[in-house]
């Protein structure tokens, strides 16, 4: 005990002289890490009620428990006195069962971990989406799917009131598969598409938007070519 208190007097010592900078840093949860397993992936969440300078939370994985590789960031709120709900959804699930942990990392680079914790899979994903464009379109979207058993797949596409505009079956065989879908004569808005095969249902949301590049002025190939 005296040796701390003689090392603690010493940094505050050296600190004072040298004018070196102090970081306060805290993270409070409320609510610790917890996973869940659904359809497409297993999901986890985590609460906290104080944050003093905090800059991420990195989600790490592990197949055995003992090995983690980073998964994803989450950017933390930095300053917040009021309770914070964070969520992070891990759709790359091959595993029977995973182990995950936070890394959370404050503004000074200092970190600390949270617990870990299991995620068990009773659902056994029949298929996957592995890559798909960009959500918000203006004429057709694309999501190309990895089959991991063969069927029928049934397929929907609906409007925010639930209202079918077209739907449709794909026979799936082991291995890559791609859908296109059109919009290109529906109104701006939310679109739901619905990928079913046997009890496994896929949802996907996607916005329609006019095309307002096409009408602006390409300013940059003008440029250009006053340039040349």
């Amino acid at each position: 005990m005296r040796l701390n208190f003689i090392y603690g007097f010493c940094f505050f010592l050296l600190s004072s002289a040298w004018n070196l900078p102090t970081v306060n840093a805290a993270v409070i949860y409320s609510a610790p890490l917890k996973g869940k397993e659904f359809q497409m992936g297993n999901m986890l969440k985590w609460r906290t009620s104080e944050e003093i300078n905090s800059q991420l939370f990195i989600i790490e994985k592990s197949i055995d428990g003992v090995s983690f590789e980073e998964l994803g960031v989450v950017n933390a709120a930095g300053l917040s006195e009021k309770t914070k709900g964070y969520r992070f959804l891990d759709s790359s699930v091959d595993n029977d069962k995973a182990f995950y942990r936070l890394k959370q990392v404050d503004t000074d680079g200092t970190a600390s971990f949270s617990q870990i914790v299991i995620v068990k899979r009773s659902i056994k994903n029949q298929f996957m989406v592995v890559a798909m464009t960009n959500t918000t379109t203006n004429d057709n979207f694309k999501v190309t799917l990895d089959a991991l058993k063969e069927g029928q797949l049934e397929y929907t596409l609906s409007n925010l009131k639930g209202e079918v505009i077209s739907t449709g079956q794909k026979v799936l065989t082991n291995g890559l598969v791609s859908l296109d879908f059109s919009l290109a004569d529906e109104q701006e808005g939310i679109y739901k598409i619905s990928l079913k095969l046997e009890e496994e249902v896929e949802t996907l949301v996607i916005r329609k938007i006019d095309d307002e590049i096409k009408k602006k002025q390409n300013v940059a190939s003008k440029k250009q070519e006053k340039g040349g």
